[in-house]
């Protein structure tokens, strides 16, 4: 209660702010319109003053699949997404107060399929925190900016913890958020935060499917907290990043967990696309703890938990007016080897977003952070300045042919190979009016591969189409 409730303070700040909080803010400092730099803005309209931010965004798309890859689904499936996001921020000098509401729905699945917490959160508080920002804290010219409430993340590469972009929900996490900027660049983060669980659950596919208003909620039995760490050209002329990401769960009323006791220490080295130049990107990272396999209350066992995560992009940006970048890249998540050694070898994921390196998520997503080795190329273009074109082909195999592939298919002999199959994307997105109207459409056609075709309850047919067009308003 207390955190939906900075949604109405807010609003009787906005209207009956007193004269003296309107003159504190700084008469130098430029307005919040001013450096947003976007053509129409929710600001303008109503004319609001220096110290109050109105924005958001509707994002609504189209997506329509031949053939469902998840176990115990089959034919084709559609539906229209829709996300409405809208953000009040009042700023002065040292502080900021935010409230952010998000409204996500599907409309138009088959009756025969499930919606799910990643597609639906009907009218709810996606963040409400309150933030001061202070700069010569430790040394001169530096900054400090602590932050408390519910919040999104985005950390690093965004692998293990991002604020979600394409998916039609957004992860959020309550507690205490800090971070330091030395003056030459450096940064230091630590966070402590109930991880958020939308409201119904998964569970509730009628609940879901209806819209049903029910607020999202933390549960005290679970525990996500880090540290992470920035240095900009360390070596190489590229950024490295370290963190150690902590994960503790336990079941409660109403939710069921894997009871999860993982321990996440990762490194990251990169180097940003330039025209004319080589760039690359290195992360690594390793699990250890424990988890069960399963959240059903029948698995009982817990497991001792190792795991880990590579991946390596090559590429190269030519010095053309069309700025193409070319990639070679290379992903390995663990899989589980042996299912009945008292281990559990399947890397945990969290709460990144796969979206950038694997694929669409949404109907398709074909492939996960999770059993995978996964080499392939990349190539993106801007033929006009307002286009930007992405092909993609990736080239998909099981880290352990024992395991499971992410979308549920096992044989647990191994029998069956370990080649998922080939997965070809393109992507383009048309910048209608640059930071305020983007068209987007984009297709992928999965090519299954020897396990796709003779697993245990193999789908027929293997191979599979998806296509997707997609609107984003920003004011």
């Amino acid at each position: 209660m207390l955190l939906r409730s900075l949604l109405l303070v807010l609003a009787t700040l906005a209207i009956s702010a007193p004269a003296a909080a309107r003159q504190s803010a700084p008469a130098a400092a430029p307005s919040i319109v001013e450096d947003r730099g976007v053509p129409w803005l929710a600001d303008r309209a109503l004319g609001t003053p220096p110290w109050l931010s109105v924005s958001g965004s509707v994002q609504t798309r189209f997506e329509s699949m031949s053939n469902r890859l998840r176990r115990g689904e089959t034919g084709s499936n559609q539906g229209f997404f829709n996300r409405v996001l809208t953000e009040f921020t009042l700023r002065d000098r040292f502080l900021e107060l935010n409230a952010e509401l998000i409204d996500a729905r599907i409309f138009g699945e088959p009756d025969d399929a499930t919606p799910t917490t990643g597609q639906v959160d009907t009218v709810d508080l996606l963040q409400g925190y309150v933030a001061g920002t202070f700069t010569d804290t430790f040394e001169d010219a530096d900054q400090l900016r602590v932050l408390a409430g519910r919040h999104t993340i985005d950390l690093g590469s965004r692998r293990l913890i991002a604020r979600n972009i394409y998916r039609n929900t957004i992860n959020a996490f309550t507690g205490v958020n800090a971070l330091w900027t030395g003056p030459g660049g450096a940064e230091v983060g630590a966070f402590a935060t109930l991880p958020v669980y939308r409201r119904p659950g998964n569970g509730e596919f009628e609940r879901l499917d209806d819209g049903d208003l029910e607020f999202d909620v933390e549960e005290p039995t679970v525990r996500f907290w880090g540290l992470h760490a920035r240095r900009p050209d360390a070596f190489l002329g590229g950024e490295l990043d370290a963190y150690y990401l902590g994960l503790f769960e336990a079941d409660a009323p109403g939710l069921q967990t894997r009871d999860r006791r993982l321990a996440t220490f990762g490194a990251r080295l990169h180097r940003a696309p330039a025209r004319g130049e080589f760039h690359y990107e290195l992360e690594t990272a390793w699990q250890t703890g424990g988890s069960k396999l399963s959240s059903a209350p029948t698995a009982t066992d817990e497991l001792t938990h190792q795991a880990y995560m590579h991946v390596a992009h090559v590429g190269y940006t030519f010095d053309h007016d069309t700025k193409p970048r070319l990639e070679a890249l290379f992903e390995m998540t663990s899989g589980d080897r042996d299912p009945g050694d008292g281990r559990n070898e399947r890397f945990d994921a969290l709460y990144g977003a796969p979206r950038g390196d694997l694929g669409p998520t949404g109907l398709f997503r074909a492939i996960a952070r999770v059993n995978l080795v996964s080499p392939g190329v990349r190539l993106v273009m801007r033929p006009v300045p307002e286009v930007e074109v992405l092909l993609m082909q990736r080239f998909n195999y099981l880290a352990s042919d024992r395991d499971a592939w992410s979308n549920g298919y096992q044989d647990p002999t191994g029998r069956s190979g370990s080649h998922i199959g080939n997965l070809s994307e393109l992507r383009v997105r048309y910048d209608i009016v640059p930071k305020g109207l983007r068209f987007e459409v984009g297709a992928a056609y999965h090519a299954a591969g020897t396990f796709a075709e003779t697993a245990p309850d193999a789908m027929s047919p293997n191979d599979a189409l998806f296509g997707y067009v997609q609107t984003t308003f920003w004011f």
